[in-house]
């Protein structure tokens, strides 16, 4: 009877313990293990075009009990002016006439709201970019402490249409498929992958 109760005992301490030991974690926002791609489409058979931002920026509370937490606290900001598709001529194109369609500061902000608690879900990614403004749903997958979030921005909403016909015709015979039509997408996948730092005490 004796080992059954040092067996219990032994039971009770390593449950709650581990449990307390969780309560003692953090989670905190890693930009070493964040990356930020985004596709545009080009052509009438919509081709896609990949590239990344080289410069976000996170400010406010990066740490929280929860990892769900940290999405929910921390608000984003991507120099535009580091745009990088991996052709620095197509870069300078598209800071000139598509970022620089619009006056005024280059920064994109943004932040997520409405997060549903799960390892799988959805959420609303608010971004502002100039004196524009749009909200778009996007879902995400968590594996263990890596989340992956994807979603489709319509630059029309970011008030960057104008800035669109612009590349389309600097670029005009570089945009043209099979066709022959020059065609440049208004529609941007966006994909964010990171990776949350877990420090318990």
């Amino acid at each position: 009877m004796k080992i059954f109760y040092s067996i219990l005992a032994l039971f009770i301490v390593g449950t709650f313990g581990s449990i307390e030991a969780e309560e003692n974690c953090n989670y905190e926002y890693d930009p070493t293990k964040t990356n930020l791609e985004w596709t545009a489409f080009k052509f009438t058979e919509k081709t896609g075009v990949k590239g990344k931002f080289d410069s976000i920026r996170v400010v406010g509370k990066t740490k929280d009990k929860s990892k769900f937490g940290v999405a929910e606290k921390i608000r984003f900001q991507i120099d535009t002016s580091s745009v990088n598709s991996a052709n620095p001529d197509r870069d300078l194109k598209i800071k000139k006439f598509f970022f620089g369609s619009v006056k005024g500061n280059q920064t994109l902000m943004g932040n997520f709201s409405e997060i549903t608690k799960g390892e799988t879900g959805t959420a609303k990614l608010n971004l502002q970019f100039g004196k524009s403004k749009t909200t778009i749903p996007v879902n995400f997958v968590w594996k263990e402490d890596t989340v992956e979030v994807t979603g489709t921005v319509d630059v029309a909403s970011l008030g960057l249409l104008q800035g669109l016909g612009k590349l389309n015709a600097e670029c005009n015979d570089l945009h043209k498929g099979s066709d022959g039509v020059s065609k440049l997408w208004p529609t941007v996948d966006v994909k964010v992958v990171s990776t949350l730092k877990k420090v318990c005490k």
